[in-house]
């Protein structure tokens, strides 16, 4: 037999055995994503209803919740909506909105570089701007007439009172990584929480600004954060209870005391996508805002 023959049918040869190692590989890799699907999520089972949806007419950036009136922003603006989606007022706010609050009877409305006080009605009453130039300002909290403002740009948070004074900076011991906006920040009773989304942490201070505890860190499994700035959203329920809200393969999760409880809602319940959904906790009830609607939960009776 030539050599020229040889060559040809070791070559082949060659094409078969390495076509059938290909086909092995990549059925191997199909039963294992298989199996990941139908495990963790067609066959997961949430221990949460869904009670209500309200529709709303326009896309959600952020929202607040008062007496069962729903204030959302959208697209420079503040709109009021009644229990049952119907819009009841509608003002023009200035741009780079970036969270609103409801305290006082007021509506505080946090931008990228100023903090701005409107009454019910939507009257401008006061504001302030940021205590740098250079703040890129992403979520805020008011609790016992203090307001705690998230700053993405100098990676802190500033502390000011209601009417506008500056108190401090509070400094994370781990420092804040923020790679993005999702920087949010909330209280329990006279408790601080905020995440450090680029070390998937939560932690905790307290209205004088020390460093209380910090839970969480990088993982796949439940109960830790994976990807980047997650978790995205916290909010506390009125029995002490943290939820929160990821991004990426969105879900969110129910923490006690700092130890994981459960997963609340997983991608396919959500509906999916990669952004996170932004969660409130309201009269025992999770509020769940994506795109222009809001699903409200409530755990089932055990």
């Amino acid at each position: 037999m030539s050599n020229t023959i040889k060559v040809i049918i070791n070559f082949f040869i060659f094409v078969m055995v390495a076509g059938f190692i290909v086909y092995i590989i990549k059925s191997v890799n199909k039963d294992k994503t298989t199996f990941v699907e139908t495990d963790t999520v067609n066959t997961f089972i949430s221990y949460y209803s869904k009670v209500n949806t309200i529709e709303l007419e326009d896309t959600i950036e952020a929202f607040a919740v008062l007496n069962k009136d729903i204030f959302v922003l959208h697209n420079d603006n503040i709109l009021k909506y009644n229990s049952k989606g119907i819009k009841e007022l509608s003002f023009k706010t200035k741009p780079e909105v970036r969270d609103i609050h409801l305290y006082d009877n007021k509506i505080f409305v946090l931008y990228s570089k100023m903090i701005e006080v409107y009454s019910l009605k939507g009257d401008s009453v006061f504001g302030w701007n940021a205590c740098s130039d250079l703040s890129d300002y992403c979520a805020f909290t008011i609790v016992e007439n203090f307001v705690f403002v998230t700053d993405a740009s100098n990676k802190n948070i500033c502390q000011y009172t209601t009417d506008g004074n500056f108190v401090q900076f509070i400094n994370s011991p781990h420092d804040f990584i923020t790679p993005s906006h999702a920087f949010d920040i909330t209280h329990k009773n006279d408790t601080i929480y905020c995440v450090n989304p680029g070390r998937h942490l939560i932690e905790s201070y307290t209205l004088k600004g020390r460093f209380i505890a910090s839970f969480g860190g990088p993982g796949t499994e439940a109960g830790f954060f994976a990807g980047c700035c997650n978790p995205a959203y916290i909010s506390f329920n009125s029995k002490g209870d943290l939820y929160t809200s990821e991004k990426g393969s969105p879900r969110i999760c129910r923490y006690k005391n700092g130890k994981f409880q459960e997963v609340v809602l997983n991608p396919r319940l959500l509906g999916g996508g990669y952004h996170a959904y932004e969660i409130k906790n309201i009269d025992n009830t999770l509020w769940v805002a994506n795109h222009n609607k809001i699903d409200v939960y409530r755990r089932k009776e055990n």
